[in-house]
């Protein structure tokens, strides 16, 4: 607020200068006007008011002058070239008059009560200076504001994501004393010789446990990319996905017949991976087809997650990627907005919406570099 008041009371009071100086100046032309008038009109050139007069029109002052006659023809010109001798019928001139009249309201000269002559005269180049203040005045201003706005937005940025980590860090805490204990009782069922089916799936989710755990642990701490082969990464992650959902939810993997690699951190990928299927399933209701592909663009590698639910409306559109933002009944919207922060940050990449439609369903896309 501060700001805009000192800003505000400077522009006003530069607007005031501005307008006072173009005052001045036009009492300075009708002045030279009146002088002129009196000099030719006045027979003793030798009395006080010829003197006065023949002062005010040598005086010095650098507006630009064009007085004309009742049928608009240039009798007399001054300060409009350098050369004073200028012919008064030059395009020159006259092009002159054409951007001067735009200026200023010319000024009539009456010789015995009678129009006669019109004087046109231009701004100084002081007043054409100080015109440009108080836009340039304008362009600091909002330069100053959006470097401010900037600094508080990346401040509040860093404080969040400061709070994230600790979030995701206190979560990975207090899920790992609870998981080192079920570790520990999958130890005793196996000593006790229980069905090895059994204890085998309780193995798989609790790895898939202290897998979430380490994604959690993860976050706020120096990313480790190394150079993967996408397409056994995708591959793998969908023969989980597909053994651990029901047979109604369709998988489709179009891999690239390249081998591509690409630099990741495999446990963050898979978890990025992971949260847009799980997306997509919710968005089907639990019955549908997720296709899951895999494209090249130069020098970039595009995995593209399209299924076949609810779609997303345009209202929501440009706010999916938004911390805290969900359309689900329960749920705390972080899903997207880490994998966005995961893509972008850690991977060099981006992620983005590439369309839905109600009713169709949604296609999301993820571009990474390739190496």
């Amino acid at each position: 607020m501060g700001l805009i008041t000192v800003v505000s009371f400077i522009l006003i009071n530069t607007v005031n200068i501005i307008d006072f100086t173009k005052e001045e100046e036009r009492k300075k032309i009708e002045l030279w006007a009146i002088a002129q008038k009196n000099f030719i009109e006045n027979k003793n050139l030798e009395d006080d008011l010829g003197e006065l007069a023949f002062m005010v029109l040598t005086k010095n002052f650098e507006n630009p002058i064009i007085q004309v006659d009742n049928n608009g023809k240039i009798l007399s010109h001054n300060n409009v070239f350098e050369d004073a001798n200028e012919s008064i019928d030059s395009s020159h001139l006259k092009s002159v008059l054409s951007k001067i009249l735009k200026e200023n309201e010319p000024i009539e000269i009456r010789f015995s009560n009678t129009i006669s002559q019109k004087l046109y005269y231009g701004n100084s180049s002081i007043f054409k200076k100080l015109k440009y203040y108080p836009i340039a005045l304008l362009i600091i201003g909002v330069l100053f504001f959006l470097i401010a706005v900037n600094y508080f937005k990346s401040t509040i940025e860093s404080v969040n994501n400061k709070i994230w980590a600790s979030f995701a860090k206190e979560t990975a805490h207090q899920i790992a004393t609870p998981l080192s204990s079920l570790l520990g009782w999958l130890t005793i069922l196996k000593e006790n010789k229980v069905e090895n089916n059994i204890t085998l799936e309780i193995e798989k989710d609790l790895e898939k446990l202290k897998k979430i755990t380490n994604r959690f642990s993860e976050i706020g701490n120096k990313v480790i990319l190394k150079k993967e082969n996408i397409n056994e990464v995708l591959q793998l992650i969908i023969n989980y996905l597909k053994k651990r959902n029901s047979s109604l939810i369709k998988f489709e993997f179009s891999p690239i017949n390249d081998n591509v690699n690409c630099l990741i951190n495999k446990m963050l990928f898979d978890w990025v991976i992971e949260n847009l299927v799980n997306n997509s399933i919710d968005s089907m209701k639990g019955k549908g087809l997720i296709k899951v592909t895999i494209l090249k663009s130069k020098e970039k590698v595009n995995i593209c997650i399209k299924d076949n639910g609810k779609g997303i409306s345009d209202v929501l559109k440009k706010k999916i990627f938004n911390s805290g933002f969900t359309s689900k009944d329960k749920g705390w919207g972080l899903g997207l907005s880490l994998s966005k922060k995961i893509i972008t940050e850690h991977h060099n990449g981006k992620i983005y919406l590439k369309k839905s439609e109600l009713n169709v369903g949604t296609e999301i896309v993820i571009s990474i570099p390739e190496v």
